[in-house]
């Protein structure tokens, strides 16, 4: 599943981030990238052909395209601190981009 696989990702990158050792910045911002697209794949709207009765609301878990969505902003600033090298706020990002999945 694309969820799976793109959480999966992101903890790959946080790890290579938090790592003591030399960082490819160019790799993690491709894997950056990378990521950001699948989340933008998962945030679509999916499209129902039928009216959903307000009334009758239980609860449920979010749904995979909303915290993708909420994710997407956290991602790209986790691929703008990349690019400018600053591993602190790569870091902080990419946990709140992690938490919000």
């Amino acid at each position: 599943m694309l969820y799976d696989s793109t959480k999966v990702l992101l903890r790959g990158i946080l790890m290579s981030l938090e790592s003591a050792g030399k960082i490819g910045w160019e790799d993690q911002m491709e894997l950056a990238g990378e990521c950001s697209y699948e989340m933008h794949q998962m945030a679509r709207p999916l499209y129902q052909g039928y009216r959903t009765d307000p009334v009758n609301k239980t609860p449920v878990l979010v749904p995979v395209s909303e915290r993708a969505a909420r994710a997407i902003p956290h991602v790209k600033s986790m691929a703008r601190a990349i690019r400018r090298k600053d591993q602190l706020a790569a870091v902080e990002s990419g946990k709140a981009a992690l938490a919000e999945m």
